[in-house]
């Protein structure tokens, strides 16, 4: 697998916002994964070029930002026990923009069927239903269970179920999938290019 997710944290002298537009007199051509302004426009890139920017951001602005919380809790909790809630808001909030890059209509169903561990492509719609939308959209689950482990998803008492550990390990592992069927073309690479550069240039430079 040539693309694989690297999490180790990147050192860096330069301090600048933390999130959101940059404001200020700043390096332009300093690339910052969270600032879409600063990305490279994919006109410019080969597609290897490319996606190490895209794996750049998945790493340091969405999934690496997701794992230090989920380290965070576990220094300070022990476990995510009572914490649990957020980060699985977190964790579908990151499926939702992660697949939105290579798919259209119903892209976090695409994506898990397509790119996930086995275990977890016959749930997808059930996963987009139960999950994405009564967390991201109602803040609760009604029809769901999360647990804060590592457990594998299952349906557990005609509910569906996983642990938080197991589901942000399945992320990852579908994204370095996602990641390493780009350069294959087609149109799952004109998508993502499209995406990407929808992005670029909706941000405020």
């Amino acid at each position: 697998m040539k693309y694989q997710l690297d999490f180790t944290a990147n050192a860096s002298t330069v301090v600048p916002p933390i999130t959101g537009a940059i404001v200020g007199v700043t390096n332009p051509f300093l690339f910052r994964a969270w600032q879409p302004s600063t990305w490279p426009d994919a006109a410019t890139l080969g597609d290897n070029e490319f996606i190490e920017v895209l794996k750049r951001i998945f790493e340091e602005s969405i999934l690496g930002e997701v794992r230090n919380v989920i380290e965070d809790i576990r220094k300070s909790n022990g476990t995510l026990a009572f914490r649990g809630h957020v980060v699985g808001i977190a964790l579908m909030c990151a499926l939702d923009a992660i697949s939105s890059y290579g798919y259209r209509s119903m892209h976090n169903c695409k994506f898990i069927d397509t790119h996930f561990p086995d275990a977890y492509k016959p749930f997808s719609d059930r996963i987009y239903k139960a999950f994405r939308v009564s967390l991201v959209h109602n803040w609760n689950l009604f029809e769901a269970s999360i647990y804060a482990d590592d457990s594998t998803i299952r349906i557990e008492g005609g509910t569906l179920a996983f642990g938080l550990h197991n589901f942000f390990d399945a992320l990852v592992a579908g994204t370095e999938d996602y990641l390493n069927s780009l350069p294959s073309g087609g149109d799952i690479l004109t998508n993502t290019r499209n995406q990407y550069q929808k992005l670029r240039t909706s941000a405020k430079p």
